[in-house]
C-alpha cells in the first residue's frame, strides 16, 4: 500500500472512531429512541417492520468504505460488537437513506433475547439474523421519550 493511500484512508478510520465513541456515549447517557435519532437511524414504526422486504440494497463506494471501517472499529473495541451497535453505527453511515431502527425479542429454551438490525429503504438489511425475532415497533403516531 502506498503512503498516499494509507493517508486517504485516515479520515475515514477517525470517522469511524467518532461514530463507534459517539454510539457508546449516547448508550450510557440516553434512552435507546434518542440514541437512535441522534445517530439518525429512528425507531421504526409497525408499518416500516412489516412492509421491509428481502433485497440487496446498492451501497455508494464511500458508503461500503465506511460501513467496513465502523466494523473493524467495533471488533477492535473494548465495547464489543453488538447487534445494537452495529446498527447504530450503520444507521449513522447511512442516515443519508433515512434509516430505521428494528428492536426484536425471542424466547428460545425457556430465554429472553433480543436482536437491533435496520431497515432502509424499505429492505431489511438483516433477514437471517431477524428471522425469529418479533419486532418491537412504536404505533404509527407514536413519539418516542
Amino acid at each position: 500500500m502506498t503512503v498516499a493511500r494509507w493517508f486517504g484512508r485516515v479520515p475515514v478510520a477517525l470517522g469511524a472512531v467518532g461514530t463507534v465513541v459517539a454510539v457508546e456515549a449516547l448508550l450510557r447517557t440516553a434512552r435507546l429512541p434518542r440514541t437512535a435519532r441522534a445517530m439518525g437511524a429512528p425507531l421504526a414504526t409497525a408499518r416500516e417492520v412489516s412492509s421491509a422486504t428481502v433485497a440487496a440494497l446498492r451501497l455508494t463506494a464511500s458508503e461500503a468504505r465506511r460501513l467496513r471501517a465502523v466494523g473493524r472499529v467495533l471488533r477492535l473495541s473494548p465495547f464489543g460488537s453488538t447487534c445494537l451497535r452495529r446498527a447504530l453505527c450503520a444507521g449513522h453511515v447511512l442516515r443519508r437513506r433515512d434509516p430505521r431502527l428494528v428492536v426484536g425479542v425471542a424466547k428460545h429454551d425457556g430465554v429472553v433475547s433480543a436482536h437491533a438490525w435496520l431497515v432502509v429503504d424499505g429492505v431489511n438489511l438483516d433477514p437471517d439474523g431477524s428471522a425469529d425475532f418479533l419486532p418491537l415497533s412504536l404505533g404509527e403516531g407514536a413519539v418516542p421519550a
